[in-house]
């Protein structure tokens, strides 16, 4: 006799019928009425057992709804194809929209709700500026699929703020935690990674001993899946020499686990503290990075090599700050070579008139 599979179970319903039903963690439940080992009933057992996972929370929400549409965005392969650390991020903020706006029919939101919406998040302009993102990535979903007429975050600008973001360190405030910070600390293992690869905290956090062999460091960028692949700098060298880890990930916690992306912010913001750098992170140092690049006269492309940035748009702001600066010292050269030129000249002015007389 054929063994009955794992997950399927049957009873008898109230006309005295036997029904067969699959049950399954994270998978829709399944019923049918098919003789048991027929290929009918095979063929339930396939479909059941190979059905897409259930959304959580869909039995929950109402059909038409916000709610409804963040569900079935997040089960979309929209969502799926984003990377970990964007899909935490998209589904944090839909969430917090979610949670004001759920149980709203999607329908009857307009342009000027979301307006107004933002203008409520006037005092944090990022925050209101990334419900905008989030939602037009989920209206585009939604447009795609007919579940809505109109998309309406389409004219809703963005509020416009000066922010010159995370702090880029200086030459001096490097120097300041290298002295509070020598080389054979963990601090200072995770500044040189983070100064002398270029790349992202949430990427450095997780870095493992295979990642920095033959000098040279190998990173899949968390964040856009872009493959970094560069020299190791002498100075990250002579620190992965000074502290062997003895973990397969490069940087721990005192448990000897790896960080969470909070904590390891947390824990560079104070080791910077301790090092008299209040106002230092950890992302400043991947901008030090790129701005050292520049002021190298490297060009956008190669600094893109190394970061792993998409576009040159992010790039192009470093070279040109640099080239700026290249160009300011160029002009207070030539005119101190100018002023001095004319100070000459006027020393000269009384021996010539005196050869004269």
């Amino acid at each position: 006799m054929t063994k009955r599979p794992r997950n399927v179970s049957y009873y008898y319903d109230r006309h005295g019928n036997m029904r067969w039903r699959f049950r399954k963690k994270g998978l829709p439940e399944c019923q049918t009425r098919e003789t048991f080992d027929s290929v009918a009933w095979w063929s339930w057992y396939a479909a059941a057992s190979s059905a897409a996972p259930s959304i959580v929370g869909a039995d929950r929400t109402k059909p038409g709804s916000v709610h409804a549409l963040a569900v079935a965005y997040y089960a979309s392969a929209d969502f799926q194809r984003l990377s970990q650390a964007t899909q935490r991020t998209y589904r944090g903020i839909l969430d917090r929209y979610r949670d004001k706006y759920g149980d709203n029919p999607i329908a009857l939101l307009e342009a000027r709700h979301i307006r107004g919406q933002m203008d409520k998040q006037a005092a944090v302009p990022t925050a209101a500026n990334n419900m905008l993102k989030v939602l037009r990535a989920v209206m585009r979903f939604a447009m795609a699929r007919s579940l809505v007429r109109s998309d309406p975050t389409v004219g809703v600008k963005m509020l416009r703020y000066r922010s010159q973001g995370f702090h880029t360190w200086t030459e001096a405030e490097v120097a300041a935690f290298e002295r509070r910070w020598p080389v054979g600390t963990k601090e200072r293992l995770a500044f040189d990674l983070l100064l002398y690869t270029a790349q992202r905290s949430g990427d450095v956090r997780q870095m493992t001993k295979q990642q920095v062999q033959g000098g040279r460091v190998t990173v899949r960028q968390e964040k856009t899946g872009q493959l970094v692949d560069i020299s190791q700098h002498p100075q990250l060298k002579a620190s992965l020499a000074a502290r062997p880890s003895e973990h397969l990930v490069l940087l721990t916690t005192e448990q000897g686990k790896p960080f969470t992306a909070k904590g390891f912010g947390n824990w560079i913001s104070k080791a910077a503290e301790r090092a008299e750098l209040p106002h230092c992170s950890a992302h400043g140092l991947r901008k030090a990075a790129a701005r050292r690049l520049a002021e190298a006269g490297c060009s956008a492309h190669e600094i893109m090599a190394i970061t792993g940035h998409q576009t040159l748009k992010e790039v192009e702001r470093y070279t040109r700050e640099a080239g700026r600066r290249d160009l300011a010292d160029s002009a207070m050269k030539r005119i101190g070579q100018s002023t001095q030129a004319e100070q000459n000249l006027s020393n000269r002015a009384p021996a010539v008139r005196q050869s004269g007389e």
